[in-house]
């Protein structure tokens, strides 16, 4: 499938693939590793502090690919998020020990990561045409969710043995994938930059334009309170494993909480590879209100429940039921949400969409702190309401709202 696109649309998935390859094999573990050394309060305090780094980021990720080289944009901070990771290896090697490096280059990868992110995602629109770009958005969620498998499998397995080859290969990964973006991408867009106006002024009319319309506000702040539960397993339901779930062995392997986390995402994502585009066909007569509602609900009560499960039978399950819903649901979502997108405004509308990921990375890192002072089912209840309400403002924006969308075929 991927052969029958155009090369440019192959290398942003390719370099896609491998970016979030690294991510998933590193970022939750050191998460993970950092909640460890700290109390649940200060991990907490800290993962929102990098959201917020992160989002201040994002706004001048999208002036940048708004207004430079989407190309070079990606060049320099996909390098220099590889500089991070290095950084992170370098002190799990002993040379710079102290944790102020750690830390620092925590947030480092979380704001180079979030500088490059919106010229990632305005270079694929820019490639794709209206009646290629369900397919193309189908296409790069199913290699995402398989990134994010293997990448979940691979630090899960290396996290407590091999932790310093684990960022140290990721690093060298993160440099191969920047060097075959420079090889590959064959791609100049046209930029905005206005003479007379001041960098600050050029920074947030963009995001002033986008914050304007009502209606994709609202989208990005359902997708932000659903996504938080996803979020969760990452964040909460991560750390509460690692510290709660009691070992078990299984095949003749043992099963530790950070492991149990780790078999949870590949099952995960297997089934998104596995069933995709099954459950695509199998919905794609029905009401797409109707599949979209079910499907988030399904997907914000399973991955609610999931934060206050100890067990393996209740775990899985779970997870299996909360894939089925997001299976359901996203690749319409993807298709439905870039159609809103005014065409000279792509980078800047997709970096205020990153305010979905940041906002529900932020309610994640909050159910952490809380989860200090609450018991597990308490956050479970705190998840699923936060859900409930974000499937509410998705589904008026999208399909309650006077304004209709033409139904994306």
């Amino acid at each position: 499938m991927l052969s029958s696109f155009s090369k440019n649309i192959q290398t942003t998935l390719v370099t896609s693939f491998f970016s979030s390859l690294v991510y998933a094999c590193t970022i939750p573990y050191l998460i993970i590793y950092l909640a460890g050394i700290f109390s649940k309060e200060t991990i907490g305090l800290l993962v929102m502090i990098n959201v917020v780094t992160s989002f201040l980021a994002g706004i001048i990720g999208g002036y940048l690919a708004d207004n430079f080289q989407r190309k070079k944009i990606l060049l320099i901070f996909q390098n220099l998020y590889g500089v991070s990771l290095l950084l992170v290896a370098v002190n799990f090697s002993g040379i710079l020990p102290q944790n102020f490096w750690l830390i620092f280059g925590y947030l480092i990868c979380g704001i180079t990561y979030n500088l490059y992110y919106s010229a990632f995602d305005a270079v694929l629109l820019d490639s794709t045409v209206p009646n290629e770009r369900k397919k193309v958005y189908q296409l790069q969620y199913w290699t995402f969710n398989l990134s994010m498998a293997l990448g979940a499998s691979i630090g899960g397995f290396l996290f407590k043995h091999y932790l310093v080859y684990l960022f140290f290969g990721a690093a060298l990964l993160q440099f191969i994938v920047s060097a075959f973006l420079q090889k590959n991408l064959n791609y100049k867009n046209n930029v905005s930059l206005t003479k007379g106006k001041t960098i600050i002024h050029g920074l947030f009319n963009n995001y002033y334009i986008a914050a304007k319309d009502k209606r994709w506000v609202m989208l990005i702040l359902g997708i932000a309170l659903y996504s938080a539960a996803e979020f969760s397993l990452q964040n909460y339901t991560g750390i509460r494993l690692s510290k709660e779930f009691k070992p078990i062995t299984l095949l003749s392997v043992s099963i530790d909480g950070v492991r149990m986390l780790s078999i949870l995402q590949v099952i995960n994502t297997i089934m998104v590879v596995c069933f995709t585009f099954l459950v695509s066909r199998l919905t794609e007569k029905k009401k797409e209100r109707t599949v979209v509602l079910i499907g988030l609900l399904i997907y914000v009560t399973g991955y609610g429940l999931m934060a206050s499960a100890n067990s393996i039978y209740l775990l899985i399950p779970l997870t299996i039921l909360a894939t089925f819903g997001e299976l359901a649901s996203a690749p319409i979502l993807s298709a439905r949400q870039v159609s809103l997108i005014p065409e000279d405004k792509q980078a800047s509308y997709l970096s205020f969409a990153s305010l979905s990921f940041q906002g529900s990375q932020l309610l994640a890192a909050l159910g952490i702190t809380l989860g200090g002072y609450l018991a597990a089912g308490l956050i479970s209840g705190y998840i699923i309401i936060l859900g409930i309400a974000g499937v509410y403002f998705v589904i008026y924006s999208l399909y309650d709202n006077k304004k209709e969308v033409v139904k994306y075929n």
